[in-house]
This record gives structure tokens, C-alpha cells and sequence, in this order.
């Protein structure tokens, strides 16, 4: 049968279901009012997930939101200096971090609390297994980071997914 125009692929609408959105704000403004800068912290894949597997929001969100700009940072590369960079490219616009697991990964933690310290009304999105949602003045937990994970909540930054 054909598909309906209406139809949702059922990984993206169980994706945006999972949503759990946590806003310690009353300043804090969904959907973004223009492109952000996005910085993903990027954790190394475990041995159950191929290297190559797209995730994160800046690569969805950037087609709903043109503009928008990513930084991706990992282990080695998160340090100070890249964390003062990124907060630099952020200067006059909004500024999403990505992190996956971050409860598991110590310098992701490191580095999400230096950007939060500069830059209090950042929207964190935690993707895969949530650990905090008193994090940033909105917090987005996806609850997976599949690719679809991360497209739900592109939607929900870029206002075109209200939940």
C-alpha cells in the first residue's frame, strides 16, 4: 500500500516519544530564534557500535536550521583552549552541547561545565543513557543515539516538534 503523506517512519516516532525535555529557565527559548553553534562531545564508540554510525544534532539541525554551525570534540581534543574556541564561535548566538553518556565520560563533564560556566543558557542535548537533566537552561534527553534520536531532537530545537 502506498504510504500516506502523514506517515512517520516508526524509528523516528518512537524517537520523538522518548523525548524528555527539562527546562530551568523562564528566559530559556525553544524552538532556537536563530542558527546555533553546535558543539558535539564525542565519545569513542563501544566494540557494539560501528565507528562510522551517524549521531549527534548538528548535521539534522543544520538542514532545518540553516547556518547553523558544529564543532566535534573528543577525548584528546577537548581541552580548554578548544572549549574557549567554541564558546568564541557562539559569541551573539545560541549554543546547543551534545554529549552521549556523559556521566560515563569524565571530560565530557570537564568540558560541558566550562561551557555551562561561560554560557548558562546553553540547551544541552544528552544522547544514549541520560545522567542529569539539571544540566543547561533546557536539557533534551533523547534516550538512544541513533540517528533518528538525534533528527527528534533537531526537530524539537529548529520549533518543529512541540511537545
Amino acid at each position: 500500500a502506498p504510504a500516506r503523506p502523514d506517515d512517520v517512519p516508526i524509528g523516528l516516532a518512537a524517537a520523538r516519544r522518548a523525548l524528555r525535555i527539562t527546562r530551568r529557565s523562564a528566559s530559556a527559548v525553544l524552538p532556537l530564534p536563530a542558527p546555533p553553534h553546535v558543539v558535539e562531545l564525542a565519545p569513542e564508540m563501544n566494540l557494539a557500535i560501528e565507528k562510522d554510525t551517524p549521531w549527534g544534532v548538528g548535521e539534522p539541525l543544520g538542514k532545518l536550521l540553516p547556518g547553523t554551525t558544529v564543532t566535534r570534540l573528543n577525548a584528546s581534543t577537548a581541552t580548554g583552549g578548544a572549549v574557549e574556541s567554541v564558546l568564541a564561535s557562539a559569541v551573539d548566538r545560541p549554543l546547543v552541547a551534545v554529549v552521549r553518556d556523559a556521566h560515563r565520560h569524565p571530560w565530557q563533564t570537564d568540558a560541558l561545565n566550562h561551557l555551562l560556566a561561560a554560557r548558562p543558557d546553553t540547551v544541552v542535548v544528552e544522547m544514549g543513557l541520560p545522567g542529569r537533566s539539571d544540566l543547561g537552561a533546557v536539557h533534551i534527553a533523547t534516550h538512544g543515539s541513533a540517528k533518528v534520536c538525534g533528527q527528534a531532537a533537531a526537530e524539537v530545537l529548529a520549533g518543529d516538534l512541540r511537545l
